[in-house]
């Protein structure tokens, strides 16, 4: 009985100083990238991400003080295989520049990439900037079963120079220690959806009010706007799963 006692305070003690080891860091990180000064706010940024490429307990860490003061996003898909991490940084009302940092792990495997996402997923695009891999914010990571294989869909946005956000999802899966794109998984083009729209107020609108996935019927919808980037209720592009791609449904409208 003692013995046990004494092994559930070591297992106690031990989950506590891996908290305060990771409050520490991120403390301490994040002081550094809020400094005046250039050259320690970015030693700061680049230990930050060798810390996320390096440690894997991030994986599963909240970090509540650089998403209250910093704006960071830390999305995860459902099993828990795949972390993306997104901040903006605005320079002005029409230039936001963002970072992205990826995380995730293949069996034993822990694996991490400091960069756009589509630089990592080596996507191609010039319609959304593509071409030159800029980072977006990373909005909710979509789980789904596409023929027996796991696919992770997820969804980004950014702020263009009108002031609107446009929003997009691309599609990957891991493959070994690699985080692969899936091309043309969405009806013979790269995404779906890239509509740009406008929030009100300048309110970043909740992401499931851009896309949704209906696991029950295998389907993933698309919200419309109108000619002035508003949304339209109730209207949607909508795709159906077809073995490993999804197919847009044609409407009579």
């Amino acid at each position: 009985m003692k013995k046990t006692l004494l092994l559930l305070i070591a297992a106690c003690v031990m989950v506590l100083t891996g908290c305060n080891k990771m409050e520490s860091n991120e403390k301490k990180y994040l002081k550094g990238m809020q400094s005046d000064n250039y050259e320690e706010s970015s030693k700061a940024f680049s230990e930050f991400c060798h810390w996320l490429e390096k440690d894997r307990e991030t994986m599963t860490y909240d970090f509540p003080h650089m998403r209250q003061e910093m704006g960071l996003k830390a999305v995860t898909s459902k099993d828990g295989h795949l972390r993306c991490y997104s901040w903006d940084t605005p320079i002005n009302d029409s230039t936001h520049v963002y970072a992205n940092i990826s995380q995730w792990v293949s069996g034993e495997n822990f694996i991490a990439f400091s960069g756009p996402l589509s630089k990592l997923l080596r996507v191609n695009d010039p319609d959304i900037k593509q071409a030159q891999a800029v980072a977006h914010q990373i909005d909710t990571i979509f789980d789904l079963d596409a023929g027996g294989q796991h696919i992770y869909v997820i969804a980004q946005s950014y702020i263009n120079v009108n002031g609107n956000r446009r929003a997009y999802v691309s599609a990957c899966f891991i493959n070994g220690i690699n985080l692969v794109h899936i091309p043309f998984f969405f009806g013979g083009t790269e995404r779906a959806g890239s509509l740009e729209f406008r929030d009100n107020q300048r309110a970043l609108t909740p992401v499931d009010q851009l896309f949704k996935w209906d696991a029950e019927n295998h389907r993933f919808y698309s919200y419309l706007t109108d000619d002035n980037y508003n949304r339209i209720p109730g209207k949607f592009t909508e795709y159906v799963l077809e073995g490993n791609r999804f197919e847009r449904v044609q409407t009579d409208e």
